[in-house]
């Protein structure tokens, strides 16, 4: 293989459905956390959720629900790790995401990239936790 030859990685974009449940795994995650912490008090009830999903994002690139049907969060470009930065961003703008009607979520269903609202605004992908393919050129 000649030293110009270059690599190529597929990662495979998680479906809807598969995002879906992993959100409702998350949501009941979520709502856990924030009921067990707000009866210490009303303030760690209210950064439970939010905290859980910067969290696991910036540290597994995955929260619970989404290790459980096999997704991770990547940033868009190179599709490398998603960093503390690009996870409170992408988790403050889940909140908006989820304003109109879920129109945000409900985004992935016909986006090209299968990308949310979060996805665009953090740019970030969804895409399924297995091994990345590597392409080696034909000599």
């Amino acid at each position: 293989m000649s030293s110009d030859a270059a690599l190529t990685v597929e990662l495979r974009l998680a479906g809807f459905w598969r995002r879906f449940v992993g959100l409702l795994i998350d949501g009941l995650i979520g709502s856990f956390l924030s009921a067990a912490l707000g009866g210490l008090t009303a303030g760690l009830g209210t950064l439970a959720g939010p905290a859980y999903w910067v969290v696991t994002l910036a540290l597994w690139q995955q929260t619970i629900g989404m290790r459980a049907v096999g997704v991770k969060v990547v940033a868009e470009d190179p599709g490398g790790r998603v960093g503390w930065e690009v996870a409170v961003v992408r988790t403050l703008m889940q909140i908006v995401s989820g304003l109109v009607f879920g129109l945000g979520y409900l985004w992935a269903a016909w986006d090209p990239l299968r990308q949310t609202w979060h996805d665009h605004v953090a740019r970030t992908l969804v895409v399924r936790a297995e091994e990345p393919v590597v392409r080696v050129p034909a000599v």
